[in-house]
């Protein structure tokens, strides 16, 4: 994508977070906003009155039609698939968005959406978009916007209640599945875990993961517990943050081997997202790794 164009280049950032929110996947992202350009390169730009919102347009119709390139994909994707995180520093502080609309909780909650629903809820709970701007958008009147959003937050509530725990809770807690995991104190894992709580391992057919989600606190306890046990001192923990909340990832030999974050809901890890797909790994930050 060219650097040279100040306009597209000022609104860039909000534009990938926008892709981002729609489609899960870095690469696709990627490809969206290098369409976007194209077509603002070439827009005739005299009609046009704000170019954030033009802008703002354009990428959501891309990344609606992308998602459901997305959604054929994920049909033929070996095991769970999950959003690609974004990691940096444990000690990056607020350099990335922490707020709920970018957790990886939040992100899978939104897989249940269509397409367009998807876009009509992000423009106005997290964009904070009027019923008018999403209807020109979506090309569809702002009654029917309206009840697009309200179908969206029924399905989006009925999954998760409520959302992201405190940063320091957070952290407590990601210290101590650590801790139980390292020292092989099943009960005290178990403890930490909702009674209903599931592990999913992103592998994608090319890295050794369960093809199935995990179910159950006991029996994802055992996994990690049983994968703690079979790496030796060429592994290594480091905390990160992914999608703005407390994680961690394994080097191995100094290599990205795998990256987790967990799923907290009133003082339980009730979901665990483990990422070893080799082609989603490659597009991590070393920098915030390796520090």
């Amino acid at each position: 994508m060219s650097e040279t164009d100040p306009i597209f280049e000022q609104y860039r950032g909000g534009l990938e977070r926008l892709a981002y929110r729609m489609l899960g996947s870095l690469a696709d992202v990627d490809d969206v906003l290098q369409d976007a350009y194209l077509r603002w390169s070439r827009a005739d730009r005299g009609d046009v009155q704000s170019a954030q919102a033009y802008l703002n347009s354009i990428v959501t119709r891309l990344c609606i039609d992308q998602r459901r390139k997305v959604e054929a994909r994920k049909e033929s994707y070996i095991g769970p698939w999950l959003p690609d995180p974004v990691i940096e520093s444990a000690s990056a502080g607020d350099t990335l968005e922490a707020a709920e609309s970018i957790s990886l909780a939040f992100l899978v909650v939104l897989e249940s959406l269509s397409p367009v629903e998807r876009a009509a809820y992000l423009l106005r709970r997290v964009f904070d978009y009027e019923y008018d701007q999403i209807a020109e958008v979506l090309d569809k009147s702002a009654i029917n916007c309206r009840q697009l959003v309200s179908r969206a937050e029924e399905r989006v509530h009925e999954r998760r209640p409520r959302f992201e725990p405190d940063l320091d809770e957070a952290e407590r807690i990601t210290g101590e599945f650590l801790e139980a995991c390292t020292t092989g104190d099943l009960d005290g894992l178990v403890g930490l875990l909702a009674a209903d709580a599931v592990a999913y391992t992103d592998g994608g057919g090319k890295a050794t993961a369960a093809m199935v989600p995990i179910c159950g606190a006991a029996r994802v306890a055992r996994m990690f517990i049983g994968l703690a046990q079979k790496r030796g001192a060429e592994y290594v923990l480091r905390p990160v943050r992914v999608n703005g909340q407390p994680g961690l990832v394994a080097l191995y030999h100094g290599e990205l081997a795998s990256v987790l974050t967990l799923d907290i809901v009133e003082g339980r890890i009730a979901n665990c997202y483990v990422f070893r797909n080799p082609d989603k790994l490659a597009r991590m930050s070393k920098p915030e790794i390796d520090q």
